[in-house]
């Protein structure tokens, strides 16, 4: 793919290729696909020079949805955004990727031209690339990383049909339960919502006072609790069962 964001990476552009960290690898050998895997295994693809690292500026795109490359990216520091709409980063947010957190799993095998959509640095961030050559040894290597690999993408589908089923059914309250339970994944801890409350109206197919009637009646129902975009997620649990 000889697109402008290859071409950057590869010739300098305006993303700056920086010198990986010891750190860098530590925060590598947490992801998903080294559970239950050797620590040399990590250590062997951080040293790889195929396994690069660079920084994003703020407003900077590090995935278009024509211009990607097929690399596993794990964010070290800073804050992505994947954005369906505008090119600027100012559309339907759809997700937020925070240290440690995992993008272009899904794109890595395929034929598509296309990624799914745009990558967005929200502020300066220093992104490390794990690309498909190097993820092809390590799963010629050791099967276990295979097993992950594919235990993560059934994750995947598993949000998508959840996703699916608050979006096309239910009361406000319901879908605003399940796209709160599948943010953080049931886990009882404190989200913030990658919307504007009139984006997640929107997103939710519901009007702007029912979702307002719908914070309402989780808070009272003692499910969670919200600061603004801020939501703590009181009771994961209770939460999952909302409407069923």
């Amino acid at each position: 793919m000889q697109g402008r964001l290859y071409q950057m990476i590869q010739f300098g552009g305006n993303m700056k290729e920086l010198k990986k960290t010891k750190q860098d690898g530590q925060i590598l050998s947490g992801i998903f696909l080294f559970r239950g895997v050797g620590a040399e295994l990590s250590e062997s693809a951080f040293a790889s020079p195929s396994c690069t690292c660079a920084e994003f500026e703020t407003g900077e795109p590090v995935y278009t949805r024509t211009d990607f490359r097929k690399s596993i990216g794990i964010v070290l520091s800073g804050r992505l955004r994947a954005v369906k709409g505008e090119e600027d980063g100012q559309g339907i947010v759809l997700n937020t990727f925070e240290r440690g957190g995992v993008f272009g799993v899904a794109g890595m095998f395929g034929d598509s031209g296309r990624y799914v959509s745009d990558i967005v640095a929200a502020r300066r961030s220093r992104v490390l690339f794990l690309p498909q050559s190097l993820l092809r040894d390590l799963i010629d290597r050791e099967p276990r990383v295979a097993e992950n690999y594919i235990a993560f993408l059934s994750g995947r589908i598993r949000y998508l049909n959840t996703c699916i089923d608050h979006f096309t059914g239910g009361s406000a309250e319901t879908r605003l339960a399940q796209f709160l339970v599948t943010l953080e994944e049931g886990k009882k801890s404190s989200v913030k919502l990658p919307y504007s409350l009139t984006q997640l109206s929107d997103t939710l197919g519901v009007g702007r006072a029912s979702l307002y009637r719908a914070l309402n009646a989780l808070t009272q129902k003692r499910l969670i609790r919200r600061t603004g975009r801020l939501v703590e997620i009181l009771n994961p649990e209770g939460l999952k069962n909302v409407g069923f």
